[in-house]
């Protein structure tokens, strides 16, 4: 890298480069770090993807959808066919629904606070 000084430009000097020493970074880390494997790039690599996509995505189409929904499914039918009561089942459905809804705000919250730790920690 060149550095234009005053002091330093002068009439016999003009065009030679000024080596500098490296300016450490304080302000935040340099994404070019060492990993410890392959493993752990790969898995900051899909952390970092989930955060990005957002909550609403992680919590409805990761885990609501494909899991408390089919979950919600099964325990109605199982509640439906043990009583056929329209009400039992339509609770079962919504208590399933529900729970499922509030387990993965907590998961994407426990991962999110995860990932920023080790973040911070590196």
């Amino acid at each position: 890298m060149t550095e234009w000084t005053p002091a330093f430009e002068t009439a016999e000097n003009i065009g030679t480069a000024v080596m500098t020493r490296p300016i450490t970074r304080t302000m935040r880390r340099s994404a070019l770090r060492a990993a410890a494997s392959r493993g752990v790039l790969y898995a900051d690599a899909r952390e970092e993807a989930r955060l990005v996509r957002g909550r609403n995505a992680f919590v409805w189409r990761a885990r609501v959808l494909p899991i408390g929904l089919p979950l919600a499914a099964a325990a109605g039918l199982l509640t439906w066919r043990g009583r056929r009561s329209g009400r039992d089942t339509f609770a079962v459905l919504a208590g399933f629904g529900v729970a499922s809804y509030l387990e993965a705000r907590v998961e994407w919250s426990l991962r999110r606070r995860a990932y920023q730790r080790r973040r911070d920690r590196e």
